[in-house]
């Protein structure tokens, strides 16, 4: 049987169908982690009166490998001094970002140098969306599509400020390859991804972590937040720069329309 949620779960994992006693071990952890406390599987099935196998289930239905995963994420996603959160009244979409990651981003954009963008498969509709919002603005921007990845960074790496790689599962080699050969070459890598757990973001500068309620569906063959949230954090990132920090002047009359 669900349980119907309406607090901190629900907020940050809106589909997932769990269980009354599975949404317990859910609250009990994120508990835990506010007090900066460690938390082991027995103490939880304890606490919650349950047994380690339904604290298991409960992380695998929230799309983690296990407990040890579950926690080390949520830990990530509710450090309250080092990440914040960005979101819609619209739209339950979520950005999580390390402070000093998004501080970095913002320099980048005040060079106003040009910016280059990789995303494959349905990530690559992100990018090239990203890519279309950046020239809009006033901020220069190539996309990565017909170059393999050390020719595109051989040829920009004189010229490239930064570049924004975006990949749900962060695994896809093509992305990875890019990824590896900026930092190669010396030029800032922000990584946009749907989990933290890939060689991306250990590679990466600056890392987004945006709000994916299907982790699992690498073939994008259910309904999924990634897509939808990643668009909207990268315009309330702009929007931030520009409208709340007093970032790049732009001319509103050059400005793209929808």
């Amino acid at each position: 049987m669900e349980t119907v949620r309406n607090d901190r779960v629900f907020k940050l994992f809106p589909t997932a169908k769990l269980t009354t006693t599975e949404h317990d071990v859910v609250l009990h952890v994120l508990e835990h982690l506010d007090k900066n406390q460690e938390v082991s599987i027995r103490e939880i099935a304890s606490s919650c009166f349950t047994s380690m196998t339904t604290v298991t289930r409960a992380s695998k239905k929230l799309g983690y490998s296990g407990f040890r995963e579950m926690v080390y994420a949520l830990r990530t996603r509710t450090a309250d001094q080092d990440q914040s959160i960005i979101s819609s009244n619209e739209l339950h979409a979520s950005l999580t970002y390390d402070a000093e990651h998004l501080a970095r981003f913002y320099d980048l954009l005040d060079r106003k140098e040009l910016i280059g963008l990789k995303g494959e498969g349905y990530s690559h509709l992100i990018s090239e969306y990203m890519q279309h919002k950046l020239l809009g603005r006033g901020y220069p921007a190539v996309e990565q599509d017909y170059l393999y990845s050390d020719q595109f960074a051989t040829m920009m790496r004189n010229h490239l400020s930064l570049m924004i790689i975006v990949s749900k599962s962060g695994r896809t080699p093509a992305v990875v390859h890019a990824a590896q050969e900026c930092v190669a070459r010396g030029i800032p890598v922000a990584a946009f991804v749907g989990n933290t757990n890939n060689p991306i973001v250990d590679l990466a500068d600056m890392m987004f972590l945006v709000e994916d309620d299907q982790p699992l569906d690498n073939s994008n063959s259910r309904p999924g937040s990634f897509t939808g949230c990643c668009i909207l954090a990268f315009e309330r990132i702009l929007y931030k720069y520009e409208e709340e920090l007093g970032g790049l002047s732009w001319n509103h009359s050059q400005s793209a329309g929808d």
